[in-house]
């Protein structure tokens, strides 16, 4: 059981379905930190009407937020303690790795899709990108460990 859990979240339902396991990863008296990190908004025109990147930016950080804030309180009725942070930054993993370093959690635990052979060449690995470049624990959590999990 692990005091400090960050749980990466992006917009698919998949990245979710890690939540299920935090029952099992979080200790009494511990926390899950559930982030978002969002891309930098770009000023975009239509006509003669421009959406600055800094609107675009704040209803992606809004629209997160919610999202986040609902699923916190769900694990907090659940009983597992939960916050949410939302970041700005044109590199996922490098967001995650200094997030998780400057908290000082103890373990990142992430979906990972669990691509083999030419895929994961093909599409890469968040999940393995963080492992390379961090010294926190990384769990990865695919479709079928988390099946056998179950709902919490």
């Amino acid at each position: 059981m692990y005091q400090k859990v960050l749980v990466p979240l992006d917009d698919s339902e998949a990245s979710r379905s890690v939540l299920k396991a935090l029952s099992g990863l979080v200790a009494d008296g511990g926390e899950a930190i559930l982030l978002h990190v969002i891309p930098p908004g770009k000023t975009r025109g239509t006509g003669n009407f421009a959406v600055m990147g800094y609107q675009v930016e704040e209803d992606h950080r809004n629209k997160a937020l919610v999202h986040l804030n609902r699923v916190s309180n769900e694990l907090n009725e659940a009983s597992v303690k939960a916050t949410v942070t939302v970041i700005v930054s044109n590199s996922v993993v490098g967001c995650i790795v200094n997030f998780a370093e400057k908290e000082g959690v103890d373990l990142i635990a992430m979906y990972t899709h669990g691509r083999k052979g030419i895929a994961k060449l093909l599409k890469g690995s968040v999940t393995q990108d963080v492992r390379a470049h961090t010294s926190v624990e990384v769990q990865g959590f695919a479709d079928l460990e988390l099946a056998q999990i179950g709902a919490p």
